[in-house]
């Protein structure tokens, strides 16, 4: 068994997408270390190489991928472990850079709402349940691509994420089975995420625009396609001055950075633990002083 055959068993429990990820990082680092084993090259070396890229974020994953490796065959990874601690530090500094220059640059929380109301009134549908869920359940971009159903029989496939419109109550449950934290694997190995998600909508706003796009999905006898996929491209072509996802999670942040019961709540429903939120997409967040 070759040494990426190995490493693809090590990560088989993570999503496709995520394998297909490690696996390319895998092979950019191979080509770097002039394709020798990765396991067999020492941590100096390795480190050596990665930082001949600019990219902090790149360096990481490739160091990331070394790590897993010799941490498997039960080889030292503390001179791994050092430089991804010291990285990880700079990429915080960097994060917290990028977004003290936002503060002044990005519309406000009420500007994002007159815009998906704006949608509504235009009776632009997709757009406005999209622009819906980004606002007020801070979702990804992966998490925008659902089937539309209309039957709790049709939600059973753990492989896909639902919105289903519940005609008897008058209720949408929004369902996550595949999303970035559902399902995380340490490097030890060990399994944790936030797995299915459901969200109880009843917004009666919400909910007659569902009504309306599940009276049309009825009548064409053809399920309506929100997005065709993940793609940024196509979240950016639907919000507010192209903004996309992330910016509008910043927005959101921003505006009840104040209010620990409404970043509970964000937290819950992006499936990220408070701290991370905070140090991550908070505007306003100053990196903590070491002495």
């Amino acid at each position: 068994m070759t040494e990426l055959d190995n490493f693809k068993t090590t990560i088989i429990a993570k999503s496709k997408v995520t394998q297909g990820v490690y696996i390319s990082n895998y092979k950019k680092l191979r080509d770097l270390i002039q394709d020798e084993d990765i396991a067999s090259v020492s941590q100096r070396r390795v480190i050596d190489v990665v930082q001949t890229i600019d990219n902090r974020n790149s360096q990481q994953a490739l160091i990331n991928i070394a790590y897993i490796i010799r941490k498997k065959e039960g080889l030292a990874i503390q001179e791994l472990e050092a430089f991804r601690k010291k990285n990880q530090e700079l990429l915080k500094a960097k994060i917290y850079e990028t977004n003290t220059k936002l503060i002044e640059k990005l519309p406000s929380y009420s500007a994002l709402v007159d815009y998906t109301n704006s949608l509504l009134k235009a009776k632009k549908y997709i757009q406005y349940v999209i622009n819906y869920l980004l606002l007020y359940y801070q979702v990804r971009n992966a998490d925008l691509v659902f089937d539309f159903v209309l039957l709790k029989k049709d939600t059973k496939d753990d492989t896909k994420n639902y919105l289903y419109y519940n005609a008897r109550t008058k209720t949408v449950h929004y369902i996550r089975n595949v999303y970035k934290t559902a399902k995380i694997v340490k490097p030890d190995g060990t399994t944790t995420g936030y797995g299915q998600k459901i969200i109880k909508i009843s917004d009666p706003v919400f909910i007659r625009v569902i009504r309306i796009l599940a009276k049309e999905q009825r009548k064409q006898n053809t399920p309506i396609v929100f997005l065709p996929n993940s793609d940024n491209y196509h979240i950016k072509k639907v919000t507010y001055e192209g903004l996309g996802e992330t910016m509008y999670f910043k927005i959101v942040v921003a505006h009840f950075r104040s209010d620990p019961n409404m970043l509970k709540q964000i937290s819950y429903n992006r499936g990220t633990d408070i701290n991370t939120i905070l140090e991550s997409y908070d505007l306003e967040s100053e990196p903590i002083k070491k002495d």
